[in-house]
């Protein structure tokens, strides 16, 4: 690699005065070719590297978090960054591709030095051996793998506009409900007047989970704090849905399980419901536009309790009208879905073309 790329050294003590583009380690995103984020450098005044548009920004530090981009501005960068400048005889793109595959960041990795904060150099990874196909063939492996990344751009671009949507779906649904005119003052701010405010312990039954069996034995899930956590061959809750609240070191969230589960100490779950009064894909939408960490006990390990879920107060609408409410944020939901698998499959796609074109295992056709 070295034969072909070479390390900017020009170093710069920064006035803070914000008259540069500034890139740290925490702007590039794991994965990423394109350089999206960058600051001024008001206020920095520490020894930066200077990088040039066609210059490639490599994080030296953890590099198993795969942070480098393809610089199209001129800037100063942090020092945890490795400014590469590619020679006349390898293209920007190719290179950028090449520094994101497997191969190279295994190589980068077993060249780490440090215990807390690992981190590679320009001597170690300049020996990395690289195949390089004649400049032609460098242009278009990188026109096929922008036109995937294309793809995938666009496609993260739809999630973010659904994700949008659904966030203003269910501050209108979960508060004003459908077609209302008529509103009043209640304990948990201004509702439709037909609408309740409940308890949920007037809704549901609470239990405490149980600490989990042998974890990874079975195709049982089992629900933490924080979400899944393993599978089991046991199972605490069976059948009907059931939410679960994370109770100790909890982010706050809540989730909606279906089947068969085990839930860990640490989380509560709703054993039991009234079907006549609740819709429980209505209360998981509205407990989660609640956001419960906000009431978490300030402590190391946060903490939510039983007691307080019980007297949680919480709008309630007619059963038809939570129904509907919730259809309607379900098709938002499997559109997400949809658009995520779609995403995965791109992702998928990529890592393939890049282990095989990058690596000479398939050639692509050069046409005049």
């Amino acid at each position: 690699m070295g034969e072909v790329v070479d390390q900017r050294r020009e170093s710069i003590q920064p006035a803070g005065e914000g008259k540069n583009n500034f890139v740290g380690l925490e702007h590039i995103r794991s994965g990423e070719t394109k350089l999206c984020e960058y600051v001024s450098d008001e206020g920095i005044r520490s020894t930066k590297y200077r990088f040039y548009t066609g210059d490639i920004l490599y994080g030296k530090l953890r590099p198993y978090l795969d942070k480098a981009v393809l610089a199209d501005i001129n800037g100063i960068c942090s020092t945890d960054l490795i400014v590469l400048t590619p020679s006349d005889r390898i293209i920007p793109e190719f290179l950028i591709y090449f520094i994101h595959t497997n191969q190279f960041i295994q190589r980068a990795v077993s060249t780490t030095s440090g215990t807390n904060h690992p981190r590679t150099s320009w001597k170690a990874i300049s020996k990395f051996r690289m195949a390089l196909p004649p400049l032609e063939e460098q242009k278009r492996i990188s026109e096929i793998l922008q036109d995937v990344d294309g793809a995938i751009e666009k496609v993260n671009k739809e999630i973010g506009v659904t994700e949008k949507l659904k966030r203003g779906l269910m501050q209108r649904l979960l508060m004003e409900g459908i077609n209302h005119t008529e509103f009043k003052d209640s304990p948990v701010g201004r509702i439709p007047v037909d609408w309740d405010v409940v308890k949920l312990g007037d809704l549901f039954t609470f239990k405490n989970g149980k600490r989990p069996p042998v974890l990874n034995e079975g195709e049982i899930p089992i629900y933490g704090a924080n979400g899944k956590m393993g599978l089991t061959s046991n199972y605490l809750k069976t059948k009907d849905k059931a939410l679960i609240f994370g109770r100790v070191g909890s982010s706050g969230e809540v989730h909606l399980s279906k089947g068969c589960v085990w839930v860990s100490d640490n989380a509560i779950y709703t054993e039991s419901y009234d079907s006549k009064r609740v819709n429980v894909h209505f209360m998981f939408y509205l407990i989660k536009f609640k956001d419960l960490k906000r009431f978490a006990t300030k402590t190391t390990h946060p903490i939510i309790t039983q007691t307080f879920i019980n007297n949680f107060k919480v709008p309630l609408p007619p059963l038809e009208e939570q129904k509907r409410i919730s259809e309607i944020l379900q098709d938002v939901d499997r559109r997400l879905e949809l658009l995520t698998e779609r995403k995965v499959k791109l992702e998928n796609i990529k890592r393939g073309l890049m282990n095989d074109l990058l690596t000479g295992k398939r050639r692509v056709r050069i046409t005049s």
